[in-house]
């Protein structure tokens, strides 16, 4: 159900970007006193009120036909954009500071972009040092456990031989988890794998 989730979480986050394009028409309609868009504007709210309510009962009932679901609120949402889309443009005209601020937009989503890409390489590398990290310990503690184990069956009575072999053991296992949990963790981009 992670896939629902995260789809219900987006629609949220989408739905909240909607209500503040929805104020700022609001606020330009009244400071207009401009009653039809206001009224317009009430309407749109009330479209996306049932957009709201559809997920929301979606999210309760995580139906068995989720793609369905899926289809049917995007198919609500995308109208409700695009409805907002054109009260916007038939109420906001292109003007100086209309284009002013989309361009601003563009350029903080350009930013957001560059940063994601940032931290993207960051993780990676990070990943990347983890495993080779973990790799070279378990390639250390293989090689002194098959040196232990060889020294053992050559005098097997010996029980500090015995004992090392057993710490060697422990010590292999223990490298062992850590570097499968850092390739795993890499594979997934640090989600923890599912049955774990």
């Amino acid at each position: 159900m992670d896939t629902e989730k995260a789809y219900a979480d987006r629609l949220q986050a989408q739905m909240r970007t909607a209500d503040a394009r929805l104020d700022e028409m609001e606020a330009a309609a009244r400071a207009r006193n401009a009653r039809a868009e206001m009224d317009e504007i009430s309407g749109l709210r009330a479209q996306r009120d049932r957009v709201r309510q559809h997920v929301t009962d979606a999210r309760k009932k995580m139906s068995d036909d989720w793609q369905a679901i899926r289809r049917e609120v995007d198919s609500e949402w995308t109208s409700l954009r695009r409805s907002i889309a054109d009260a916007q443009n038939k109420y906001s005209a292109w003007d100086g500071a209309r284009e002013q601020r989309f361009n601003a937009h563009l350029d903080q989503a350009d930013a957001a972009l560059r940063r994601s890409a940032a931290e993207d390489a960051e993780v990676a590398a990070d990943a990347k040092v983890e495993v080779a990290e973990a790799r070279d310990e378990l390639k250390a503690k293989s090689a002194a456990a098959r040196r232990d184990y060889d020294a053992w069956r050559e005098r097997r009575k010996d029980e500090k031989l015995q004992r090392k072999l057993a710490d060697s053991e422990l010590e292999l296992d223990e490298a062992y988890a850590r570097y499968t949990l850092a390739f795993d963790e890499a594979q997934t981009g640090g989600r923890r794998p599912r049955g774990d």
